[in-house]
């Protein structure tokens, strides 16, 4: 299955074309720029430096969240438009699946590993979820946390404590506050999403129509808490 793989749900943006998980053409960006201004033309080069058009893919995946509830929105229209345009399906991935997938583990071997992908949410909240780095098996759902709770359920996923535990995403950071219950931990704040992790999430999940992809943002807006609190 030939795959356009693309991510704007965090603070860098990226874009790659895989092929039965052989990469044809990737870019990932670290501008400053709104991704509504450096998406769709990083997307664009893609496409020539492989040489396809998005009509050459068998599907669209896209990261859904949770993250930036702007990045998000500007990724999923930008996706749903090229979907409707190219009658191409498209796959909705985890953002937090695709960060767990994005990072080579060098520190333990995957059955010894806990992977935990975060995002910073601010105010001691972070975006995260854990996984069996060998099996993909969810320990912790995908949620929008805070950094006590999260690691409080942590804690709780049986044998964790004698688990190398690999937190990565800048919601390390916030998560490193509060977990001081194993010396098994590593941190990997710079970690981002890559295109790479995110043709791997999307495996054996079924495309399905452009228009019927949502937005897993896992929180509330806070234009929405302020309505909710009026």
């Amino acid at each position: 299955m030939r795959l356009l793989c693309c991510d704007t749900s965090n603070r860098t943006c990226c874009a790659g074309i895989y092929e039965d998980g052989r990469e044809l053409s990737y870019e990932l960006s670290f501008e400053k720029k709104t991704h509504s201004e450096t998406f769709m033309p990083l997307v664009m080069r893609v496409l020539d430096n492989a040489s396809l058009k998005i009509s050459d893919m068998d599907a669209i995946a896209v990261t859904v969240g949770p993250g930036s509830f702007t990045g998000i929105r500007i990724g999923l229209s930008a996706v749903k438009g090229m979907s409707l345009a190219s009658s191409v399906d498209v796959i909705p991935v985890s953002a937090l699946k695709a960060l767990a997938m994005s990072v080579e583990n060098v520190v333990a071997e995957a059955s010894d590993t806990i992977i935990v992908p975060c995002f910073d949410a601010r105010n001691d909240r972070v975006f995260a979820a854990a996984y069996d780095d060998a099996t993909g098996e969810v320990l912790v759902p995908d949620g929008a946390y805070f950094n006590q709770d999260f690691t409080d359920m942590l804690k709780d996923v049986p044998g964790a404590g004698q688990k190398q535990i690999l937190v990565v995403g800048d919601g390390a950071d916030t998560v490193h506050k509060a977990l001081f219950f194993s010396h098994r931990v590593q941190y990997a704040s710079g970690a981002v999403i890559l295109p790479k992790g995110i043709d791997k999430a999307a495996s054996g999940i079924t495309p399905v129509n452009g228009a019927a992809v949502k937005a897993s943002y896992c929180a509330v807006s806070r234009a929405e808490r302020y309505k909710n609190e009026s």
